[in-house]
C-alpha cells in the first residue's frame, strides 16, 4: 500500500474513531454514565488532534457535512451540559461553574477572531504586495508571532479542555475545586492570549493610506527604472497554474534589461518560485493604472487571460505572448493572439501554427526566440545510458472540456504501463504526470490512481513490501528539505530576515539542484518513480531517461531537444500521414494507438540506434520546433527583447516627470509631480 493510500485509510480510521465518540458521549447521557462519557471525550479530543495533524481530506467531508471544527466542539459542550444536568441539580455550582466559563471563554474566542479578522481585512486594503522592493520607508508592521494567527481557532477552541475535564472531575468526585480551577485556567488562557495578540494586532494596524502606499511604491520603482515585465493574471490561483510562470523566471534574469514581475492575485506571490528579480501584486485595475514605470517598454505575457487588458492598455508598452509552452494545442495558436505586439515563439513550427488562423496574426508579429529553458537538457549519445533502459510516461492532463481531451492517461495509460512492465527486458518507468492531471475529470483521477498503484506494486514485487531507500540520501533529503523550508519563509518567520532576494534565491537553486541529485540516490538504481513533486524537476528527468512516451503537449516539443527516441499517442486513430502532418510534433515519433500498437517499435528504437529509423528526422524537428542551436535561444531570447525594447523607445521616447520637493516628510525627501 503507498502512502497516499495508508494516509487516507488513516483518516478513514480517525474519522470513525471521532464519530464514534461523538455517538458513545450521546449514549453516556442517556444511560447517565460518566465514565463512559469521560473516555469518549478523550477519543474525541484526541481524534480531532490526529485529524488536523494528518491534514487529512476527511476534514473538508466533515466540514461539508456541517459537522466542522466549531460544531464539534459546541456539541461536546452541549453535551457535557446535558450530562451534568442529568446527574446533578440544573440550579448545582459545576452546572453554573460550567456554563459561565463557557460562555466567558466563547467571548474570548470572538474578540480574539474579531482583532485577527480586522488586521486582515486592514492589511488585504493595502493597494499592493511586493518582494524584493525596499518599502521600510512606508512603517508597515509585521504581522503577530504566526503561533498566535496560524490555526487559531483550533488553538482557541481547544482552551475548554481544562473547564470540560474540571467539570467532569467535580461530577465524579463531587469536590468544587476541580471545575473552578479548570474554569479559571480555561478564561485566564483565553484573556492572556486576547492580551498578548493585542499589542501584535495595533501594530500590524498601523498602515499607510492607499495613496501614500502608491507613492512609496512609485518613488521605489522610480529608483529601480523597469525597463521589461512579466505580467500575469489567472482566476484560479493554485500552485499548478505557477508554472507557467516559474518556467521564464532565469530567462527573465538572464536579459540585459531591467525586469520586474507583475501580478494580480495576492495568492499568486505565495506560489511564485525564489527570483532575484522585483515583484509587485497589484489585485485592483485602478491601482496597477497608478503604478508609474515611465521605462517600461516591453511587456511578456505567459498566458491569455480577460485581465491581461488591463496591462494592454497601456499605449507606450511593447506588448509581447510568450505562451508557457509550444504545442500542436489549438492553445498554442490562439486567435485572441491578435491583441498582442509581437507573439514570441520557439521555432518556425511556431509561425505555421499561427496560419490556422489566416487574417488573425500578421507574418511579421511573429518571432522566432527558441525556448531557453531547454540549455540545461542533455543530448542524447545514441545508446541507454542507464543500467536499467529508463521509459518516461508524462502524458498532459484532460483540459477544461472534454470536448478537447488530450490525454491518454484515460483511454490507454493503465494499458501502456501493464505492458511496460510485463515487457522481455527489465525497464525502469518515471510517471510524471500533468500537474492538473484528474483536476477536472474523476475517469482521469482514477486512472492516474491505477497507473500510480501498479508502479508501486511492482516495485514492492521487485524489492520487497517497501522500496529500502538509502537511509543516508533519506536523511540529506531532509536537511535540505529543512533548508528550503527555512529559506522560502519570509516575514515574522523568517529564519533569514537579512537575506536578500538575490542571495535567497541563489541558495534555494543551490539546495535544489543537491535535493535533485540525492532523489535518484534514494531509490534502488532500477526502481520505477512516480514525480509529481517539484523535485526532480522535469528536464531532470527528461536526462534520466531515453525514451519518452507522451500525448499531444509542449513536454515532447521540449523532450525533442534531446534527440532521443519518443512517441506520441494518436488517440483519435487517424492515419499516420495525416496525423503527422496535423500535428507537426509528431513527425519524427513512433505512433501508439489506443491499444498501443506500436509500442515495440519505440522500444526497439531506445534499445538499438541502427533500427530508430526516426532519428533523422529528430534532428530536422529540432531545428523546426526550436530553432538552430547556434546563436543559442537564451541570446536570442535577450536580443528580441533589446530589439523590441530599442523600438519602443523610438515610438514613445522617456519622458519623465518633474518633481518638486515636500519638505513635511521626515527621513528622506518625497517626491511628487510638480
Amino acid at each position: 500500500m503507498g502512502k497516499p493510500q495508508r494516509q487516507a485509510a488513516l483518516g478513514i480510521l480517525i474519522t470513525v474513531a471521532l464519530v464514534g465518540s461523538f455517538v458513545a458521549m450521546m449514549a453516556a447521557v442517556v444511560m447517565v454514565s460518566l465514565p463512559v462519557f469521560a473516555y469518549a471525550a478523550a477519543v474525541s479530543y484526541g481524534a480531532d488532534l490526529l485529524l488536523h495533524t494528518a491534514q487529512s481530506s476527511t476534514l473538508d467531508r466533515l466540514r461539508d457535512s456541517r459537522f466542522g471544527l466549531t460544531i464539534r466542539f459546541l456539541i461536546r459542550q452541549f453535551l457535557l451540559l446535558a450530562l451534568c444536568g442529568v446527574m446533578i441539580d440544573l440550579d448545582s455550582f459545576v452546572v453554573q461553574m460550567t456554563a459561565v466559563g463557557l460562555l466567558l471563554l466563547f467571548v474570548m474566542q470572538l474578540v480574539y477572531g474579531a482583532l485577527l479578522k480586522r488586521v486582515r481585512s486592514e492589511r488585504a486594503a493595502l493597494p499592493f504586495t511586493t518582494r524584493g522592493l525596499d518599502l521600510e520607508a512606508l512603517g508597515i508592521r509585521r504581522l503577530p508571532h504566526p503561533f498566535l494567527t496560524n490555526k487559531h481557532v483550533r488553538k482557541m477552541l481547544h482552551l475548554d479542555v481544562p473547564l470540560v475535564a474540571g467539570a467532569i472531575g467535580t461530577i465524579a468526585t463531587d469536590d468544587w475545586r476541580y471545575v473552578s480551577f479548570g474554569g479559571i485556567a480555561t478564561v485566564w488562557l483565553a484573556f492572556v492570549a486576547v492580551l498578548i495578540l493585542l499589542p501584535g494586532a495595533k501594530n500590524a494596524l498601523i498602515l499607510p493610506s492607499p495613496d501614500e502606499a502608491l507613492d512609496e511604491l512609485n518613488w521605489q520603482l522610480g529608483q529601480y527604472r523597469p525597463q521589461v515585465a512579466l505580467y500575469f493574471t489567472f482566476a484560479a490561483v493554485s500552485r499548478d497554474f505557477m508554472y507557467q510562470v516559474n518556467m521564464w523566471l532565469e530567462s527573465l534574469e538572464a536579459l540585459d534589461l531591467r525586469p520586474i514581475i507583475v501580478l494580480r492575485e495576492r495568492a499568486t506571490l505565495r506560489y511564485l518560485d525564489a527570483t532575484s528579480v522585483p515583484v509587485i501584486c497589484v489585485p485592483k485595475a485602478e491601482n496597477l493604472a497608478r503604478v508609474e514605470m515611465p521605462e517600461l517598454r516591453v511587456t511578456l505575457y505567459p498566458g491569455n487571460a480577460g485581465k491581461n487588458v488591463h496591462m494592454l492598455q497601456r499605449h507606450e508598452v511593447k506588448h509581447v505572448f510568450i505562451g508557457h509552452g509550444d504545442s500542436d494545442k489549438l492553445a498554442s495558436s490562439n486567435r485572441v493572439s491578435k491583441v498582442f505586439d509581437e507573439i514570441w515563439v520557439a521555432g518556425r513550427a511556431g509561425r505555421d501554427r499561427y496560419e490556422r488562423i489566416k487574417h488573425a496574426v500578421s507574418a511579421n508579429q511573429i518571432v522566432e526566440v527558441g525556448r531557453p529553458q531547454l540549455m540545461p537538457l542533455r543530448r542524447w549519445t545514441g545508446s541507454v545510458n542507464h543500467e536499467t533502459p529508463t521509459v518516461i510516461y508524462a502524458p498532459t492532463w484532460e483540459g477544461w472540456t472534454d470536448d478537447a481531451c488530450y490525454t491518454s492517461v484515460i483511454p490507454a495509460g493503465e494499458q501502456l504501463i501493464r505492458m511496460l512492465l510485463s515487457h522481455g527486458r527489465k525497464l525502469r518507468i518515471i510517471y510524471k504526470p500533468h500537474p492538473l492531471t484528474g483536476t477536472r475529470s474523476p475517469a482521469a483521477a482514477a486512472a492516474h490512481r491505477r497507473i500510480i498503484a501498479l508502479l508501486r506494486e511492482d516495485n514492492a514485487r521487485r524489492f520487497g513490501r517497501k522500496v529500502t531507500d538509502s537511509k543516508v540520501a533519506a536523511r540529506k533529503l531532509a536537511r535540505i528539505d529543512k533548508r528550503l523550508t527555512a529559506l522560502q519563509e519570509r516575514g515574522v518567520r523568517s529564519k533569514y530576515p537579512d537575506l536578500s532576494e538575490e542571495e535567497r534565491t541563489a541558495r534555494i537553486r543551490k539546495f535544489r539542484d543537491q535535493a535533485g541529485a540525492l532523489y535518484w540516490d534514494s531509490l534502488p538504481v532500477d526502481a520505477h518513480h512516480v514525480v509529481t513533486e517539484r523535485v526532480p524537476s522535469l528536464y531532470d528527468c527528461f536526462n534520466h531517461s531515453d525514451l519518452l512516451i507522451g500525448d499531444m503537449s509542449s513536454v515532447v516539443s521540449d523532450f525533442v531537444a534531446t534527440r532521443k527516441p519518443y512517441a506520441i499517442f494518436n488517440l483519435d486513430g487517424l492515419p499516420d500521414a495525416e496525423f503527422r502532418n496535423e500535428q507537426r510534433t509528431a513527425y519524427a515519433s513512433y505512433l501508439l494507438d489506443r491499444e498501443c500498437n506500436g509500442l515495440e517499435e519505440a522500444l526497439t528504437a531506445m534499445f538499438s540506434r541502427d533500427q530508430d529509423v526516426m532519428a533523422p528526422y529528430r534532428e530536422q524537428l529540432k531545428e523546426y520546433l526550436l530553432g538552430p542551436d547556434h546563436p543559442p535561444s537564451t541570446v536570442r531570447f535577450a536580443e528580441a527583447a533589446n530589439d523590441l525594447y530599442r523600438r519602443g523607445l523610438e515610438d514613445f521616447p522617456i519622458e519623465y516627470p518633474r518633481f518638486a520637493e515636500v519638505p513635511d516628510q521626515p527621513g528622506r525627501q518625497s517626491h511628487q509631480p510638480a
